[in-house]
């Protein structure tokens, strides 16, 4: 089976399957979304069975097969068949290179809703950033300062969860977290949260200082509220009452200064 067979036999079941009702209920759950982003409204239940089925035929097929299919899922703008794209990216891992990264920055331009960035950086960068993390974080610092939303969120995300969790990425995830703190998109800023939320499970000390730090400078509270979602009690009293601490102390200045 060539992958002009698999291509067109996945995109004619997702467009069979496909339900408005649905599809319009997704769609309520990206507020900002970038060009040609649609869905078929397929419930995750339907969705994980049909990837089950196809998984056969991914790995029937051959590297460089994959790569080329991955690609025409991402450029179709459709989340669900972006979703099939990261399950076959996800079966090439193993075996990417960093001569091969012309895919990630391929699937970078694609990006275009928060669903498909998350998925892509826990099934996709995480595994390429553990293998390659000299390679991938000079990648990952251009996505940092890049015009496209996606890619800033993604260059955080990336650091969540077992990355995250595992404290070996700390510093550059502060670093990388650091140059976003002020950016005015909700889903970076909420990306940012999310990746300091993480990165205090495997360096606490460290990550909860610079969030009381953030409290202090006045950053959104969408991302130091996010950060905070795991601490309870005085933890979390303290974080929450730095930042009055800190508007008494200005205005005390203040008042030294007349």
């Amino acid at each position: 089976m060539n992958t002009d067979t698999v291509y067109s036999e996945i995109v004619l079941e997702l467009e069979k399957r496909a339900n408005p009702r649905l599809a319009e209920k997704e769609m309520y759950y990206h507020k900002k979304v970038g060009p040609g982003f649609r869905v078929y409204g397929i419930s995750t239940p339907e969705f994980i069975e049909m990837l089950k089925r196809y998984r056969q035929s991914f790995r029937r097929l051959s590297f460089e097969e994959r790569m080329e299919l991955a690609e025409r899922f991402f450029k179709s703008g459709y989340g669900g068949q972006m979703s099939f794209g990261i399950a076959l990216l996800k079966l090439n891992a193993k075996d990417i290179k960093p001569s091969d990264f012309g895919v990630l920055e391929m699937v970078g331009r694609c990006l275009n809703n928060w669903g498909t960035v998350d998925g892509f950086c826990i099934e996709v960068l995480q595994p390429l950033l553990l293998k390659y993390p000299n390679e991938m974080l000079q990648l990952l610092r251009r996505w940092n300062e890049a015009d496209s939303l996606w890619k800033r969120r993604a260059s955080v995300v990336v650091f969540t969860r077992r990355v995250g969790a595992g404290g070996m990425f700390t510093d550059e995830a502060l670093e990388f977290c650091g140059r976003l703190i002020w950016d005015k998109e909700d889903y970076v800023m909420k990306g940012v949260g999310w990746a300091l939320k993480d990165c205090m499970r495997g360096d606490k000390k460290k990550v909860l200082e610079y969030v009381k730090q953030l409290r202090r400078k006045g950053v959104s509270a969408v991302i130091t509220l996010y950060s905070i979602r795991d601490l309870k009690g005085k933890e979390r009293r303290e974080i929450l009452n730095s930042s009055a601490h800190a508007k008494i102390s200005k205005e005390k200045a203040s008042e030294r200064k007349s």
